[in-house]
């Protein structure tokens, strides 16, 4: 029998991740040891019937205690005060211009203004606009150097006779695109339906700049046959010089090559320049939807240990016992619970309203609403431990006899042979 229920153990939850808080310290243990001599104490001696069934019924209810009690240890911070709460997420106070994310190591800061005077450019060459339909360029061939940094690359193509202008301006794009050295080469089409070529560097800032200034330069060269090409089509022409991004924190002044930059254990993204020099505050605040995720797993878990007790109601006489402490204790504390937007049912289950806890953030009154649930979880963890030590009192069982008032021996192991002794979870 003895086999049979560590199988059921073993198959149910012995593939379980042990976490950091199966760890207990040694004067944590010596209390799970002096409670469950406490407990048997005085305990009688019970009959069970289905010991098979009793014993898996123990297993459940003590691994489902210790389950509740390592997520509430989760989300328990070292004052005994709820947590899920505490994560934080950056803002900023204009994403238009301030994109903002939090990278964790310091929250505590007040946070810091940023005023962006200009943005991290990438170098843009707009050529001429030409007839897309035309035949403006010779036929011929043609050569042109393209340099990116220090490297310098040449391109050479052959016109034929006949050939339209947004063939020539397609067969530059596709050259210089398949090349990936760092431009990137599209055909824009203005208004009245002409097409130019339009070169931009990959680079933001002046990371390659090196060329008067520029990030690439674009010429003809000597091996050019039939003329200058780049005139032809104005692809030296710089509509936008590549420039860092200037901005000022807490009224200090930075560049930097990029708008995508770090500072003060933030990630910012630059997105547009502070109108009339405003700054953008970047601060913290705490992490609404860290809140939700962590809060629904403390309710799952608790809806899940009143569902396995609820499927054991039918076990025999006194089976329902777990189920209406459960209940009993979640009934006590529904009115908190309900006012801050944790719902109890008739049946006990909890579930969030998630307008309620919205509305909340939004007033700055949810803070006071999870001490609600602080109170019904504390409660809780502290009626899971007398659960997880003594399993035995949540079954259906017969008593067959008191202990000796007179002389009795404490035995810490009565409770837990019955439940097959499987206190290996505390490490």
């Amino acid at each position: 029998m003895i086999s049979s229920v560590y199988q059921y153990y073993l198959s149910t939850y012995g593939n379980r991740e042990v976490s950091k808080y199966d760890s207990h310290k040694k004067s944590e243990l010596k209390d799970v040891y002096y409670s469950m001599i406490k407990v048997n104490r005085k305990a009688p001696l019970y009959k069970f019937e289905n010991l098979s069934g009793v014993q898996k019924y123990a297993i459940d209810i003590k691994e489902m205690a210790r389950a509740f009690q390592n997520v509430a240890a989760s989300l328990t911070d070292r004052d005994g005060s709820i947590a899920p709460y505490s994560r934080k997420k950056a803002q900023s106070s204009d994403e238009n211009v301030v994109e903002a994310e939090y990278l964790g190591g310091m929250e505590d800061t007040d946070g810091f203004e940023i005023t962006v005077k200009s943005l991290a450019k990438q170098q843009v060459n707009v050529g001429k606009f030409v007839d897309s339909s035309e035949r403006t360029i010779p036929e011929g061939s043609y050569s042109f150097d393209l340099s990116v940094g220090k490297y310098t690359y040449e391109f050479s193509l052959d016109v034929p006779e006949r050939k339209k202008t947004l063939e020539v301006q397609k067969q530059i794009q596709s050259l210089i695109n398949r090349s990936a050295i760092g431009v990137t080469a599209e055909i824009r089409e203005n208004s009245v339906g002409e097409t130019a070529l339009e070169l931009t560097s990959n680079a933001v800032g002046l990371a390659n700049q090196g060329n008067d200034g520029k990030n690439f330069d674009i010429r003809n060269n000597d091996k050019s046959e039939s003329g200058n090409l780049v005139e032809m089509l104005g692809m030296n022409q710089v509509a936008v010089w590549p420039g860092d991004a200037v901005f000022q924190v807490n009224g200090e002044e930075h560049t930097a090559q990029s708008n995508d930059i770090r500072t003060n254990n933030f990630h910012i993204q630059l997105k547009g320049e502070s109108q009339d020099a405003k700054p953008v505050r970047v601060s913290l605040k705490p992490d609404f939807d860290a809140m939700m995720e962590n809060v629904s797993g403390l309710l799952d878990t608790y809806n899940g240990m009143l569902d396995m007790a609820v499927s054991h109601e039918n076990d025999g006489k006194g089976a329902d016992r777990l189920t209406k402490d459960i209940r009993r204790l979640a009934w006590y504390y529904k009115d908190g619970l309900d006012s801050a937007g944790f719902m109890v049912s008739e049946d006990g289950h909890i579930h969030m309203e998630e307008s309620l806890l919205i509305q909340a953030d939004q007033e700055g009154t949810l803070t006071e609403g999870l001490e609600q649930l602080n109170r019904f979880k504390n409660a809780l963890v502290k009626k899971t431990k007398d659960m997880s030590v003594d399993p035995m009192k949540y079954v259906n069982k017969k008593m067959i006899s008191y202990p000796n008032p007179v002389r009795n021996f404490t035995s810490p192991y009565v409770s837990s042979l019955y439940s097959g002794m499987m206190f290996n979870g505390y490490i």
